[in-house]
């Protein structure tokens, strides 16, 4: 057992060394702050170089090789189809990067939506993965060093024929993120104040709905639209209260997408600074998508005109058992 954790940590030592003399800057290096007693490991970005095989490599050394003299089964593959595809869409890289206020996940070295959390929500998510029986060992100490750590991966890929290079992180708001703020301004400016749904679910013990004060066959003839998506068997909603989750909420704003299980809030998708504008704009650019999902390309513009308006909604739905 001794023997085996020293030939790891030789190859965790012997990928640091060969990574760092030609690492990348990282999305979000340099933001922790810490005091001088504090633990603090901010390191640049490790690099992934795959191959059309779907083999990484660092520094042109295979992985495999650079830790298989160590008897570490320490191999990462892609398979090769996916290499062909990203590089068909001229996807050249993809990175994924924690920092002390979320997981930040790039994508040409644009940011799309990414995780976003503070202290509260990472104190109660061990909580929630264990109500929903989701076992991660040491969960408490890990994301009790979030803030302390910053660690990064960039994967690369093969660049499409002809295709310009293109930064591995991009500076500033992008194109997108800009003309994503501008139409919300206008939005904004139009109505004056952001649009509000709130909906609140309360579910009786023998499986009927009410919506507020309303029945959910009073509020489908009110609407004329069908809510069976809320409708839940018997046993679904015994599932739920032995959990014993007795609230369940999901709300959507400029910020993102939150969830909350008994008051208590949980990692956010954050969608803002033109983040959601940036994935739109990277699903527009990718041709096989279209071919895969016909119609996709021509409904990217009607997105990209409803995009201000669902971003700046507030909505709450709130699910009471």
């Amino acid at each position: 057992m001794l023997n085996r954790r020293v030939r790891f940590w030789a190859a965790i030592m012997l990928i640091a060394v060969i990574a760092l003399a030609g690492c990348a800057p990282r999305a979000g290096q340099g933001s922790i702050d810490a005091d001088a007693d504090q633990l603090v490991i901010d390191l640049p970005a490790l690099v992934l170089d795959f191959g059309m095989d779907g083999n990484a490599a660092i520094q042109n050394a295979a992985l495999a090789d650079l830790v298989g003299g160590l008897g570490v089964p320490l191999d990462i593959q892609v398979p090769a189809e996916v290499v062909f595809a990203l590089g068909a869409s001229n996807i050249q890289h993809i990175q994924v990067s924690n920092t002390p206020e979320g997981l930040l996940l790039l994508v040409n070295g644009r940011s799309i939506p990414n995780i976003s959390y503070d202290g509260d929500s990472l104190t109660a998510l061990p909580g929630a993965l264990n109500t929903f029986g989701v076992a991660v060992p040491m969960a408490d100490l890990l994301f009790a060093l979030v803030d302390s750590i910053g660690i990064g991966v960039i994967a690369r890929f093969p660049a499409a024929p002809g295709a310009d290079e293109i930064p591995l992180y991009v500076e500033g708001d992008s194109s997108a993120a800009m003309a994503a703020q501008a139409a919300q301004d206008e939005f904004l400016a139009a109505v004056g104040t952001p649009p509000r749904i709130n909906l609140p679910v309360f579910y009786a013990a023998d499986g009927s709905i009410s919506i507020g004060d309303l029945s959910i066959q009073e509020m489908q003839e009110m609407t004329g639209g069908s809510l069976g998506a809320l409708e839940m068997g018997l046993g679904s909603l015994s599932m739920v209260r032995a959990l014993g989750i007795s609230q369940l909420g999901i709300s959507t704003g400029a910020d993102g997408i939150s969830i909350s299980i008994d008051g208590n809030s949980l990692p956010t998708l954050d969608w803002s600074d033109g983040k959601a504008s940036n994935l739109i704009e990277l699903i527009t650019e990718i041709p096989l998508l279209d071919m895969a999902m016909p119609g996709m390309g021509e409904m990217m513009p009607m997105i990209h005109q409803i995009l201000p308006l669902v971003l700046v909604t507030d909505f709450d739905l709130t699910l009471h058992f």
